[in-house]
């Protein structure tokens, strides 16, 4: 987790040190500028112990890798919907389309039938003002229609696929490891021992999609 940790407080990466106590060897992260920045509202003067703050992590790790298959349920749900309005859009554009071309069929009938004396001036003059009209409001619906499913492909975002993929990738680990680290998490925030915040490495949708 090299620096990846940081100081909860001046939110600098914080120093990986090691030292020996009693013949043992102790790893742990500590805020090179705690001596400076002092106070309530000081630095992290105490250090982290790398096992420790590993297994913390690696708690919480696994917490959202038990999350996969729940994840995977809901994402091939919404994908559906998505799929089953797009097609619905797509129903209804093409619906349009046929109103529009009869709509255009019928006006060039009525100046034919005009032309031919089969109508009054009134009744030509009434069916061009309906028709018309008919045809401003065809043609405002398809406008409509082709921005919602233009909308709805720019805003596919692959980033909850790419998200599952990562998590799938790692759902079967039994231990943290650096790559898995590297690959989901921005940062870990450590305030003191007792308060340590994970920071994903995921956008703020992601995030509410899974539900952390």
């Amino acid at each position: 987790m090299y620096r990846k940790v940081k100081c909860g407080t001046c939110g600098r990466a914080m120093s990986y040190k090691t030292y020996s106590f009693r013949g043992e060897n102790y790893k742990y992260f500590g805020c090179p500028h705690a001596k400076e920045q002092v106070g309530e509202d000081g630095c992290c003067k105490r250090y982290v112990i790398e096992d420790e703050l590993s297994a913390v992590v690696w708690f919480v790790v696994r917490q959202l890798l038990d999350m996969t298959d729940a994840f995977k349920m809901k994402l091939d749900k919404q994908n559906n919907v998505s799929r089953q309005d797009n097609l619905l859009l797509a129903e209804k554009l093409a619906r349009l389309q046929q109103d529009k071309e009869k709509c255009e069929s019928d006006r060039f009938a009525n100046v034919d039938q005009f032309m031919a004396g089969q109508l009054d001036k009134d009744v030509y003059q009434r069916r061009r003002a309906d028709l018309g009209r008919l045809a401003e409001k065809i043609e405002a619906d398809i406008a409509e229609l082709e921005q919602k499913l233009k909308a709805a492909e720019t805003v596919k975002d692959d980033s909850l696929s790419q998200t599952l993929s990562v998590m799938k990738k790692y759902s079967g680990a039994d231990e943290l490891t650096q790559a898995m680290v590297q690959e989901l998490i921005a940062k870990v925030v450590v305030t003191d021992p007792e308060h340590v915040e994970i920071v994903w490495k995921f956008k703020d949708e992601v995030r509410k999609f899974i539900g952390i």
